[in-house]
């Protein structure tokens, strides 16, 4: 089979290196696919299998040729080409940047076929996928949980999209109940995939040799992995971080990822005066060795749709703190195989208090049984097949 599917960018973020294991593992199976970008930030291109090819619709050509911002030309010293980035910026304020680019995609793709299109992230509507790929279905992928969304409107903005769409899979039981219960007009179809992960990849890149550059013997280090985002909660984090370190307790808590919270969050570092145990390293194309090498990964979300990075930290046996987003109770078993806390700054205060009163406690959620029902690739490739209608 044939499958086009479309995702804004990738970048460096759960959905998009759960799409490289789902695209890779369609290709090892004989399948044709290809990736369409609405922005050319393919950084995790590397990831994909060499078979699976890339098309943007507003690609970095496209965008040297007909898009110019306000700082670009104030920036421009050469009288001329301030005229013409000038140019550039009315044009794309008249006729549209986004606009003229899918008119341009469309006559790209108005002789192309495929058996399946899929619009991979919510965030952007299906709209030119429906009217643009010409498919035999068409499916749309729903990585969040709409109940705990700060503004689900977000959501009923692209529900007349969604009722065109075939088919509509959810990446958890809880987001899936959430999703029907809000739009009921939705259930027949909607359905339950959760995430692709590479298992053996996983376990590989952690082996690779690695030391946290400000490890101290005896004092616990934590580790979150995720974009900077008012949707990770990291400022109420580092409050509850600021509470346990006046109460004497010694941490090092290193974090992950890139993104718009960044200067807010380095901020309220110096405010409340933790730079000397909280590290913020940046991107990395390999989170695994410092999962590996963690005394506990933790997930202080405000809300997700199926937490990826949990999953991760599970295969590689890390003891994981989590807030009870959607999705988690499908991974763990509190005090068994994680330590789920309410969504408030008090419960996670009082949780990762009691993690650092007994290192006992942390050892044994170590414990990662059960994965393989969240693991199988098999299993999720069948239903996925199901619901396209296609050859297994």
């Amino acid at each position: 089979m044939k499958f086009l599917i479309q995702i804004p960018q990738l970048i460096f973020a759960g959905a998009e290196k759960v799409l490289v294991c789902f695209a890779n593992d369609l290709v090892s199976r004989g399948h044709e696919v290809e990736i369409l970008e609405s922005y050319d930030r393919g950084y995790l291109k590397p990831q994909f299998d060499s078979k699976v090819t890339f098309h943007c619709i507003c690609g970095k050509e496209y965008t040297a040729k007909y898009y110019a911002s306000l700082a670009e030309i104030r920036d421009t010293k050469s009288i001329l080409q301030k005229l013409k980035k000038c140019g550039k910026l009315v044009f794309s304020k008249l006729v549209g940047y986004r606009r003229f680019a899918e008119k341009l995609a469309e006559e790209y793709y108005a002789d192309k076929q495929y058996d399946v299109a899929i619009n991979y992230l919510e965030i952007e509507s299906p709209e030119f996928l429906r009217n643009a790929i010409h498919a035999k279905k068409y499916i749309q992928w729903y990585h969040t949980d709409v109940a705990n969304l700060d503004d689900p409107e977000s959501t009923d903005r692209l529900i007349p999209a969604f009722e065109k769409m075939d088919a509509i899979i959810c990446v958890a039981e809880s987001a899936k109940k959430s999703f029907v219960g809000r739009y009921p007009q939705l259930a027949d179809k909607t359905h339950v995939i959760y995430n692709f992960f590479d298992v053996d990849l996983i376990q590989k890149e952690a082996e690779e040799p690695f030391t946290y550059r400000a490890a101290e013997s005896g004092v616990p280090i934590l580790l979150s992995v995720g974009r900077m985002t008012p949707q990770k909660r990291y400022l109420r984090f580092l409050d509850v971080l600021a509470r346990l370190r006046a109460e004497g307790f010694r941490f090092q808590w290193y974090m992950l990822g890139d993104g718009q919270e960044k200067k807010a969050i380095e901020q309220k570092i110096e405010e409340l005066h933790l730079g000397d145990c909280v590290f913020l390293e940046g991107l990395t194309e390999n989170p695994y060795k410092y999962m590996k090498h963690c005394d506990l990964f933790v997930l202080p979300s405000g809300w997700e749709g199926f937490p990826t990075v949990t999953v991760e930290a599970k295969i590689l046996r890390c003891p994981v703190l989590a807030t009870d987003v959607s999705g988690i109770r499908e991974q763990l078993v509190h005090g068994k195989t994680g330590w789920i806390v309410e969504n408030d700054e008090n419960a996670i205060y009082e949780g990762l208090k009691s993690l650092l009163l007994h290192p006992e406690m942390r050892e044994r959620l170590r414990e990662n049984t059960d994965l393989a029902r969240i693991c199988s690739a098999e299993e999720k490739y069948q239903e996925f097949m199901k619901i396209c209608g296609g050859k297994k």
